[in-house]
């Protein structure tokens, strides 16, 4: 089969992820969970904060105390304790009464307002307040940010640094979470070398691996890596036997004498799902299914191996961590004109992509070679040429694949 005879994209996704399920659930201390999912709802056990707290550094008063301050006739109190943060006073402010207070401090009952430190000078168990307050100024209440018994994180979402930050401050030291997939990724072929060797000619350092590695890594998955491995089928068969969630392989996938995944799939029993795709770059990536685990074979060079990836192998993943099998996607505003034949397949053109003026726009790198690391390197996302159409006019309106950000 020919990429001009293969699945269309959405068809080879499906097929891909047909009857993937996530993995179990597994308990978990909280920093452990960095970038896994939640197999349950985060319901919060307290209030935060749990008491009335001081947003500045200043005073807390009664608002009724200095409804009359002004700069050039202040309204002297009575300082009767102080409430660092950390260090809540006990008492209680009374009329006329002022307490010394921080930024998180517990503002004291009797209280119903802070003032700014700016506009008062304190004295000797004194303090004149040049401005007033209205009741509630300058304080959070208890329970402003959540409340006891709010659920705060819905089962499937994903444990990003400021998800941590809000399980600490609900005060939960385990979380459980769907099991990190384990992943290996073995990388093929006789002209690959791991970085350190010295290359011989005609040979190439094994990016794809520590590319794809890494983003797995940030996805929240467990990475192995293997290789290279040579363009011999029993080292390969042994090299992607074994425990593992789900494959990726690299190289190996095409029609030349040395694409040998195809047999080594048939070898060790597994169905292939779909094997040519219409896209461009990436046309080869293989599909598979190993006992009902998912198995991705990419195209070996670098561009072709990261659009199969971030089409259908991170949709894998995140069924597999319990999400579901999509790809972000969006409308893009060209930028600067791209003309370029025609493609006979939907093409995946390497894009910086932002956030301007209220709608995303995408400039295409103008280097789009298959082995164009240097595009991919200054980019994060992808406009999609339609297949057939050459002229792309700035202004254009595109579908676009957005890999960053990661998640949602």
């Amino acid at each position: 089969m020919h990429e001009t005879d293969g699945y269309p994209v959405p068809e080879a996704l499906e097929r891909f992820c047909e009857g993937l399920r996530p993995l179990e659930a597994i308990d978990c201390e909280l920093l452990d969970a960095v970038y896994a999912v939640l197999a349950q709802p985060a319901v919060s056990e307290r209030d935060v904060p749990d008491s009335p707290r001081s947003a500045v550094d200043g005073y807390a008063l009664r608002a009724n105390d200095v409804r009359g301050a002004a700069q050039g006739s202040p309204v002297r109190l009575r300082l009767v304790g102080s409430a660092l943060a950390g260090h809540p006073e006990e008492g209680s402010v009374g009329a006329g009464d002022a307490v010394r207070i921080t930024t998180g401090g517990v503002v004291p009952h009797g209280a119903d307002a802070v003032q700014y430190q700016e506009v008062c000078m304190a004295g000797d168990g004194w303090v004149d307040v040049g401005e007033p307050v209205a009741a509630g100024d300058n304080m959070r209440p208890a329970g402003e940010d959540f409340r006891r018994g709010q659920e705060l994180l819905s089962a499937g979402e994903r444990l990003t640094p400021e998800r941590i930050g809000l399980l600490t401050a609900m005060g939960v030291p385990h979380v459980r979470i769907v099991r990190r997939p384990r992943v290996r990724f073995v990388s093929t072929g006789d002209e690959i070398y791991s970085l350190g060797d010295e290359l011989p000619p005609g040979g190439t350092y094994d990016s794809n691996s520590r590319q794809i590695t890494a983003a797995l890594s940030a996805l929240g998955a467990e990475v192995e890596r293997v290789g290279p491995i040579e363009d011999r089928t029993e080292a390969l068969i042994e090299a992607c036997s074994g425990q593992w969630d789900m494959l990726l392989t690299s190289g190996g996938v095409s029609v030349g004498p040395a694409d040998r995944i195809e047999g080594v799939a048939s070898r060790m029993g597994a169905e292939v799902r779909f094997h040519w795709a219409k896209m461009r770059p990436g046309a080869p990536t293989m599909g598979l299914n190993l006992g009902g685990r998912p198995w991705l074979g990419l195209s070996g060079n670098p561009l072709s191996a990261q659009v199969g990836f971030d089409l259908f192998g991170r949709a894998a993943l995140s069924v597999l961590s319990g999400g579901a099998p999509t790809v972000r996607r969006g409308r893009v505003r060209l930028m600067e004109d791209f003309r370029r034949r025609g493609p006979d397949a939907p093409r995946y053109l390497r894009a910086r992509i932002d956030w301007e003026e209220g709608e995303l726009r995408a400039r295409v790198h103008a280097y789009q070679s298959s082995g164009g690391l240097r595009a991919m390197a200054q980019t994060n996302g992808y406009v999609i040429q339609p297949a057939g159409v050459s002229d792309l006019p700035a202004g254009s309106m595109l579908d676009a694949l957005l890999v960053l950000p990661l998640w949602g």
